[in-house]
This record gives structure tokens, C-alpha cells and sequence, in this order.
């Protein structure tokens, strides 16, 4: 998923507490691959859909091309938020990230990303407010992309109660931080299947909760205390957004 509106996350999360889980002790199968093709996503905060997110994975031979769209527009605490976003992604069998292109608009400020991988970290290009400039983000190891975030621990052999640190390129910040993610176990869907639960502190103050089938695709995300939902979709009912909101497609 796209991290785009973490400003909105944080401001609900000041006011509430942290939930408590209980892990689960099933055994969780490890993954050798990415789920391949598009999944198509809605957001919605205080049950109301107020944006979309869709997701395309393709193998490029070397590993995966990873392509993210995303919209939404929130009102928080007297703070009006849009955004738009899209995202390409050059990723490793294992992952790890070799490139990146980033267009995004967020309050009608547009910012374009470029980089690629370089033996200090990833070298940046970064165009907003008519200029371009150039910086250096420094990583020892493996960077990681946000959409391939769900799936890291099912590729590296998650299990319950146990916990990994990753290092993430946050397009918003333009920076490199550092991310934990929680396996809390095996949990049955509404619909009847199982899902892995995890956690991860990509927002301050309270825990991001995510659902992943088994075969990797994320079913949801949940922060349950800020009323804001990521949920996947049929590709269709997604789309009816658009025709309301034709401001959340990229043009």
C-alpha cells in the first residue's frame, strides 16, 4: 500500500490508546514469490469511501515491477487533506528495492521522484515547485519498498509472535526509515479463510493492523482507532469512485 496519508493517521492516533492482540500459534506457510497481477483497493474513513488504491505486480525477469495508483481525500481535526499518487517500483526477487519513479499531488503541490539504487544508498531526484535537485539517501543493506511491506515476513519465514526490522523508502519524507513488523498469527476472514494478522509502527502512537491471505495479497488494513479502513476490492465497484471523484485519477 501507499503511505501517502500518514499526516491523517497520526492526527487520530494522538487521542487513542493502543489495542491488544493475542498471537495465534498456527503454522504459516512461506512464500518463494510475489502474488503476480492487479488488486484493486478502497479507503474509507468512518465508513464512508473517501479513496482508492490499486496495485499491479509483474515479473520483469530480474524480479518485479511493482505499479501503485492511489486517491483520497480527508478532513481531519479541521485539516483538509488530497492526495494523489503514483508510484513504479524495480524490486529484486528478494525485494529489495533498484528503482523507483514517484509522481504525486497532495494539497495541489505536485513532486516527481526518480532513483536508483548506488553503492551509498539511492541517488534522487527530486522536482517540485518549478526546480529539481538532487540528494543522496543513505542505507547500509536492503531498502524495501511500502508495497511489498505485507508480504516481507511471509517471504522470510514469519511466524507467530516473531517481529522484523526493515529498512523503507518513505516517498513522502523522502528519506529512508526504519519500519517493525509483528506476525501476531493466523486469523479467520468473514469469509471464512485464513489470513495472517500483523502489525507494523509506520504510524506514530498506535499500530497499523494488517490481514494477508496466504497466498500474500492483502485482504485489509485497519486503523481501527482513526475509523480509517483499507479494504480490497472488486476492481468495479472501485471504479464508480472515480466517476464521482475525477479528481483522484492521475492525469
Amino acid at each position: 500500500m501507499t503511505y501517502i496519508f500518514r499526516f491523517i493517521i497520526v492526527l487520530f492516533a494522538m487521542f487513542f490508546l493502543k489495542p491488544n492482540f493475542s498471537p495465534a500459534a498456527q503454522e504459516i506457510p512461506k512464500l518463494s514469490k510475489l502474488p503476480i497481477g492487479e488488486r484493486w483497493f478502497s479507503i474509507s474513513k468512518n465508513k464512508e469511501q473517501t479513496g482508492y488504491n490499486r496495485l499491479d505486480v509483474r515479473e520483469n525477469g530480474a524480479g518485479y515491477e511493482i505499479t501503485v495508483e492511489s486517491g483520497a481525500k480527508f478532513s481531519v481535526l479541521g485539516f483538509s487533506r488530497e492526495a494523489v499518487s503514483w508510484e513504479k517500483y524495480q524490486v529484486n526477487r528478494d525485494l529489495s528495492l533498484k528503482g523507483f519513479e514517484v509522481d504525486e499531488v497532495i494539497n495541489g503541490k505536485p513532486m516527481t521522484l526518480k532513483g536508483e539504487v548506488c553503492l551509498d544508498g539511492f541517488r534522487v531526484s527530486i522536482t517540485s515547485n518549478g526546480g529539481t535537485k538532487e540528494k543522496i539517501l543513505k542505507a547500509k543493506g536492503p531498502v524495501y519498498p511500502p508495497p511489498v511491506i505485507n508480504i516481507y515476513p511471509l517471504m522470510n519465514g514469519g511466524e507467530a509472535g516473531k517481529s522484523f526490522r526493515v529498512k523503507m523508502l518513505d516517498i513522502e519524507k523522502v528519506k529512508i526509515i526504519g519500519v517493525k513488523i509483528s506476525v501476531i498469527g493466523i486469523d479467520i476472514s468473514p469469509g471464512g479463510f485464513q489470513t495472517v494478522h500483523m502489525q507494523n509502527d509506520l504510524y506514530t502512537f498506535v499500530d497499523n493492523d494488517i490481514w494477508v491471505d496466504l497466498n500474500g495479497s492483502t485482504v485489509k488494513e485497519a486503523v481501527s482507532r482513526a475509523n480509517i479502513i483499507t479494504l480490497a476490492e472488486d476492481g468495479n465497484s472501485v471504479k464508480k469512485l472515480l466517476t464521482t471523484h475525477p479528481w483522484l485519477k492521475r492525469h
